[in-house]
């Protein structure tokens, strides 16, 4: 079992970079991100990420995030060590900060929206198909 754990999250190792896009785009190397998945073009992924790192406006958005998300883990921290339970439930969702950050972008920006929406949902995706089979077999075995 362990190993099989091993071989499935060794992916996540190898594709450190393009998780890290979806958080710190303004750090990323294009050269190290994994678009095939995504569809995205990697000229135009290029270019639109040297135009954001240009824009103080669009790249303050993204050093603004970090900020928000790091503040979050001290606050959480803090809750646990004071045993505050029902106040970690206040503490905004760093999903909800994430997509906000992204959905602020204009439309110029497709390309690397594309590739953060596409890296956003890849669990959620992944969990419902997976259940969906999980309820068809169910179907299935009962027929």
């Amino acid at each position: 079992m362990k190993d099989g754990f091993a071989e499935r999250f060794e992916k996540f190792k190898t594709n450190k970079s393009t998780f890290a896009f979806i958080v710190n785009p303004l750090n990323t190397n294009t050269n190290e991100i994994n678009i095939e998945l995504f569809g995205s073009d990697a000229g135009s992924l290029q270019m639109q990420l040297l135009d954001l790192k240009t824009k103080d406006l669009w790249s303050g958005k993204f050093i603004e995030l970090k900020s928000k998300l790091e503040e979050l883990e001290v606050q959480k921290c803090m809750h646990i060590a004071q045993h505050k339970w029902t106040a970690l439930k206040e503490i905004p969702q760093v999903e909800a900060l994430i997509f906000g950050a992204w959905n602020s972008l204009p439309e110029c920006y497709n390309e690397e929206k594309k590739l953060a929406y596409g890296l956003l949902t890849i669990f959620g995706s992944t969990y419902s198909c997976k259940h969906a089979f999980s309820c068809m077999n169910i179907i299935k075995s009962k027929v």
